[in-house]
């Protein structure tokens, strides 16, 4: 089990916990005085596979940023930060992004001898259809799709390696101050995308690691839980992700480990800033 311990300048970990933690932390409800934008600091923990379908996992902790913005077209919040192409109280346009830590494969059992994994940073159009919204505005139902195109980078050079396809239904409640959401859906991805991950080329072929080419399609299925709630100048946040990979395209890969796998993070934040302005957005 590997444990790293960060610092606060560490870009690409910081800016990943930082989406962690805007996707953990919820507005409270018509009770909040609404400040246009707050600031805060506070430290986050993730417990992550080292890639889906690895048997070994990675334990970070690190000092986290929070900021919210609540402005007409951009904002930054419990969902992450998105700025709006189009937002009406049925259908929104933005953009959408995803992340994932880079995999030293000297670390890793089944990548030994392998290329290393880089981070990847997942950007692309996200439409969202506001289903069902109770009188109260207590739960919420809504149908998201993003496609998004991955980059790998080191952030000295970075490379296009695919597309992800990620649809979801999501189910949002409030009570008493705690918002918790339940989201689920499937995911598709191209060949590109599969081949970075569990391709094994010929030259790391070795007694128990045959080649393997990877193709395009369904990329296993996701099951996502958030729990947040708002102590005054304190947000608290759960996050919990399972992934099965069962039917997936790339199942057969020998860098399939593990036919499903678990991400589990907490965070915690003070708020020591905001506005005077309020945000009517």
């Amino acid at each position: 089990m590997l444990i790293n311990v960060t610092s606060f300048s560490s870009k690409i970990f910081t800016l990943f916990l930082f989406t962690i933690s805007t996707m953990l932390y919820a507005e409270e409800t018509a009770q909040t005085d609404k400040a246009k934008w707050e600031l805060g600091i506070g430290v986050g923990g993730l417990s992550v596979p080292h890639y889906r379908g690895s048997d070994q996992r990675a334990e970070y902790i690190s000092p986290i940023p929070y900021m919210r913005y609540s402005g007409k077209r951009l904002k930054i919040d419990r969902e992450g930060g998105r700025f709006y192409f189009y937002n009406s109280n049925e259908v929104k346009v933005d953009v959408s992004l995803a992340f994932a830590l880079q995999v030293d494969s000297d670390d890793n059992r089944a990548r030994a001898g392998m290329t290393d994994l880089a981070n990847i940073i997942e950007v692309g159009p996200r439409i969202i259809f506001n289903l069902y919204e109770s009188k109260d505005k207590d739960f919420r139902l809504r149908f998201a799709a993003p496609l998004r195109t991955a980059y790998a980078t080191d952030f000295s050079q970075t490379e296009n390696i695919g597309l992800v396809f990620s649809p979801y239904l999501q189910a949002r409640y409030f009570i008493s101050g705690w918002e918790s959401a339940v989201s689920v859906g499937p995911m598709w991805a191209s060949e590109e995308y599969h081949d970075y991950f569990y391709e094994v080329a010929p030259q790391y072929v070795t007694g128990t690691r045959a080649a393997y080419n990877a193709q395009a399609g369904y990329s296993g299925s996701r099951f996502t839980l958030t729990l947040s709630k708002r102590f005054d100048k304190l947000y608290f946040g759960l996050f919990a992700r399972y992934d099965d990979l069962s039917g997936a395209s790339f199942i057969d890969s020998p860098l399939i480990r593990e036919k499903d796998s678990f991400m589990v993070g907490a965070a915690l934040s003070w708020i020591f800033k905001k506005s005077k302005k309020k945000s009517h957005y």
